[in-house]
């Protein structure tokens, strides 16, 4: 029992120091860049040491990881919120719930991208930002999956390879937004085409009309906003 009355309070400071120093990156990489994030200053602002960074999370890198693992952590908690019987609002959610909150931080994610970018293509832990990429699509397949099995796509294409292509489509958009080549609103139409084209491509003639339906608004939209 002592152990245990010593242990929850260790571990409770322990995620405190943690959430400051991912919130403090998060702040310090909107402001200056992921260039201009120190370890030094990290440490001043979130009140920690460097090796207490070091220790907890890792270097420039890892700290880059963690964030967007936090980030993709968030949207898959927004995705509990949605009933399991309404698998085309689980993959719609995905993209609207991240292009929500990349537009009310858009220089932090802007530098997170182009630094992730960056890393992805020259650093030697590639394998983490696959996995967390794998991840990231798995969000899509589950969509799929459902969407399999309540009849609404036919399951001739795995929905594996939904998920990965309806990703890869997201990972486009999102990449011509990084280097302002498109709107954020662009950004979301492109990542909900994606959504809707690759299920369509797997749709039943049940289904077809509900995705065709969806196609039209969106290019009513894109009309509009522009």
């Amino acid at each position: 029992m002592t152990v245990i009355a010593f242990e929850r309070p260790r571990s409770a400071a322990k995620s405190d120091r943690r959430a400051r120093i991912i919130d403090e990156a998060r702040r310090l990489i909107g402001e200056h860049g992921f260039e201009g994030l120190s370890l030094r200053k990290l440490a001043a602002a979130a009140e920690v040491t460097v090796p207490t960074i070091y220790n907890l999370i890792g270097g420039k890198e890892k700290i880059l990881n963690e964030l967007f693992a936090d980030w993709v952590g968030m949207i898959e908690q927004e995705l509990t919120k949605i009933d399991e019987d309404h698998p085309l609002d689980k993959a719609e959610a995905v993209v609207v719930v991240a292009t929500r909150m990349i537009g009310e931080n858009k220089e932090y994610f802007r530098s997170a991208h182009i630094a992730a970018d960056h890393i992805e293509r020259t650093d030697q832990s590639v394998d983490e930002w696959k996995q967390l990429g794998s991840r990231s699509a798995s969000m899509q397949e589950n969509a799929a999956r459902l969407a399999q099995e309540q009849g609404l796509l036919r399951g001739d294409v795995p929905a594996r390879v939904l998920g990965e292509q309806i990703f890869a489509n997201y990972r486009v958009a999102s990449s011509s937004w990084t280097y302002g080549r498109i709107s954020l609103d662009r950004f979301r139409h492109d990542g909900l085409l994606g959504v809707y084209l690759y299920f369509l491509s797997d749709a039943t003639e049940a289904f077809r009309p509900v995705l065709l339906k969806k196609l039209d608004d969106l290019k009513v939209q894109a009309v509009g906003s522009d």
